[in-house]
C-alpha cells in the first residue's frame, strides 16, 4: 500500500489535517556555532568562542574552522589570520568564489589588512612591510618602515626611521614603487596625513539580497518561513533572518544554523484514540536514514518526543500516551529542525469530531489563499467519505459562507466556495454530514495588503 492511500486510511479522531507543504528545508550548516554571517555567496563566516573558519551551503570547509580571525571580502579578497602574541600571522587569502592560496611566507597583518589593486601591504616579524598578491607571494620584499596602499598603480614608502611619523618634525624621505617594487622616484617632502576615506569601502560585510517571495512571521516570539502565503516552517526560531539564495540563518537552543530550502514536500498523518498513539509519515530524502522525530503537546505546556521507526523516507509510529485532557498539538522534527505542525488544535474529550470512527469524514483546504483582483478567495474545499453510503455534507465557514455537496461512498468530493476578504483572515471550515463532521484551517490573504 502507497503511503499516500495509507495515510487516508489511517484517519484521526482529533481531525488533524494532512498536510502537504510545497517545499521542505534541511540544514545546510549544522545549529552548532556562537555566530555565523554571510561571507559570499553561498559562502558563510562561522565562529565559535574560540576560532572562526568559512564553509559553503552543504558545510563543506574553504577555511577549517581553525582561524582566530577572517576579514570580509575587500576587492575580491579576503585574509585567514591566527594570532601570534599581538600579531596576526596571514595564513590563507580567500577569493570570494570560495578558492583560496597559502601565504608561505611568515607575514602579518599591518596597517592596511585588506588587497587594493591586487596588493596588501603586510609585515615581517619585526615589523617592516612589503605586499603580497592574490597568489600568497611577496611581490615587495619586507625592506620598508612604512607603506601606503596602492593608488593608479603606485604606492609611497619609507625606509627611514620613523618612517612618516617624521613628518612632524620636517621632511622626509620617500619613495614611489610600482606593484613589482620598483622605484619610481624618490624625494624629501612632508608626507600628508592620509585620507581613509580615499579607499572607499574596505573590509564590509556582503549583503546578500533577500528573495521576496519568502516571508518571515512570528507566533508567540518564535519565527517561521512561509512561501508566497504557505507556511515552509512551522515557527521555531529565537532568531532568524530573510531568505536569500534559498538559505537563511536562524538560531536554535541560542546557537546558529543555516536552513536550506528544498522543492521537497513533507506528508504526516496523525491518531489519538483511546491511549493509543499512531503516526504515519513522509519525509524528504535529504532526511533519509536520520532520526524523525514526533512531539506530542498538550495544552501548550506538556511535550513528548516520541523515535518513528522506518528508514528511507517512509516513517510510522505506536506508542501509548495518558489520557490528558486539553489541546493537542503534534510536531515532525529531523536534527532540531520542525518540518510539519499540525494545524488544527482539539479538546478530544469535548469535541465529537468523526467520534473516532474509521467511517467518518474529512475536510481539507489549502493552508492559504490568496485573493484575486476583485478582493475574493476562491477557496478550494475537499471532502472525503470513508463511510459506506454516500453523504450529503453540509459546509460553513467561519467567515459566514456556506455550501453543500454529495459525496459517494468511500469517494471524495470538491466544492469551491468564494469569500470575500479585505485584511488577512484566519478561517474555520467545518464539514458535517451523516453524523460525522470534520474541520480544518485556512489563511485567506487580501490581494493587496495595505
Amino acid at each position: 500500500m502507497s503511503i499516500r492511500k495509507s495515510i487516508i486510511l489511517l484517519l484521526t479522531c482529533l481531525a488533524l489535517p494532512m498536510v502537504g507543504q510545497a517545499q521542505s528545508a534541511h540544514w545546510a550548516i549544522t545549529p552548532s556555532y556562537q555566530s555565523i554571517t554571510h561571507f559570499a555567496p553561498n559562502l558563510f563566516k562561522v565562529k565559535t568562542y574560540a576560532s572562526t573558519g568559512i564553509c559553503d551551503g552543504d558545510e563543506k570547509w574553504v577555511v577549517s574552522l581553525a582561524m582566530d580571525s577572517i576579514t570580509n571580502i575587500t576587492n575580491g579578497y579576503a585574509l585567514a589570520m591566527t594570532k601570534n602574541k599581538d600579531k596576526y600571522r596571514i595564513v590563507y587569502i580567500i577569493r570570494e568564489n570560495g578558492t583560496r592560496e597559502a601565504v608561505t611566507e611568515e607575514v602579518y597583518a599591518g596597517d592596511y589588512p585588506f588587497f587594493i589593486e591586487d596588493r596588501c601591504a603586510v609585515t615581517n616579524k619585526k615589523g617592516k612591510y612589503g605586499f603580497l598578491t592574490p597568489s600568497g607571494k611577496l611581490a615587495v620584499p619586507c625592506n620598508y618602515t612604512a607603506v601606503r596602499p596602492f593608488r593608479n598603480g603606485r604606492a609611497l614608502v619609507s625606509k627611514e626611521k620613523g618612517g612618516f611619523d617624521k613628518l612632524s618634525k620636517g621632511k622626509a624621505k620617500i619613495s614611489e614603487i610600482d606593484p613589482d617594487g620598483k622605484v619610481l622616484g624618490s624625494s624629501e617632502a612632508v608626507v600628508a596625513p592620509f585620507d581613509a576615506e580615499s579607499l572607499g569601502k574596505v573590509n564590509m560585510p556582503y549583503e546578500p539580497t533577500p528573495d521576496p517571495s519568502y516571508q518571515l512571521f512570528t507566533e508567540n516570539k518564535r519565527h517561521g518561513y512561509k512561501k508566497d502565503g504557505a507556511t515552509l516552517l512551522p515557527t521555531q526560531f529565537e532568531e532568524a533572518e530573510k531568505v536569500a539564495d534559498d538559505c537563511a540563518i536562524v538560531m536554535v537552543d541560542h546557537l546558529y544554523g543555516v536552513v536550506k530550502f528544498n522543492t521537497a514536500t513533507v506528508e504526516c498523518s496523525v491518531k489519538e484514540a483511546g491511549g493509543k498513539l499512531t503516526a504515519e509519515a513522509e519525509i524528504p530524502s535529504v532526511w533519509e536514514n536520520k532520526v524523525s522525530k514526533l512531539t506530542r503537546i498538550v495544552n501548550d505546556a506538556s511535550r513528548k518526543d516520541f523515535e518513528m521507526e522506518g528508514v528511507g523516507t517512509a516513517r510510522t509510529l505506536k506508542a501509548d500516551v495518558p489520557g490528558e485532557n486539553g489541546k493537542r498539538v503534534y510536531e515532525l522534527a529531523c536534527e532540531k529542525l520542525v518540518l510539519w505542525r499540525s494545524l488544527n488544535r482539539v479538546d478530544d474529550h469535548k469535541s465529537s469530531v468523526n467520534k473516532g470512527s474509521s467511517d467518518g469524514i474529512t475536510v481539507s483546504a489549502p493552508a492559504s489563499v490568496k485573493a484575486n483582483k476583485k478582493g475574493i478567495c476562491a477557496v478550494a474545499i475537499k471532502v472525503t467519505n470513508r463511510g459506506s453510503s454516500a453523504r450529503t455534507v453540509n459546509i460553513s465557514l467561519s467567515t459566514g459562507q456556506k455550501s453543500s455537496l454529495q459525496v459517494p461512498a468511500k469517494k471524495s468530493g470538491s466544492v469551491t466556495v468564494n469569500v470575500p476578504v479585505t485584511k488577512k483572515t484566519s478561517c474555520t471550515i467545518t464539514a458535517r454530514g451523516g453524523g460525522a463532521s470534520s474541520s480544518c484551517n485556512v489563511t485567506l490573504n487580501p490581494a493587496i495588503v495595505l
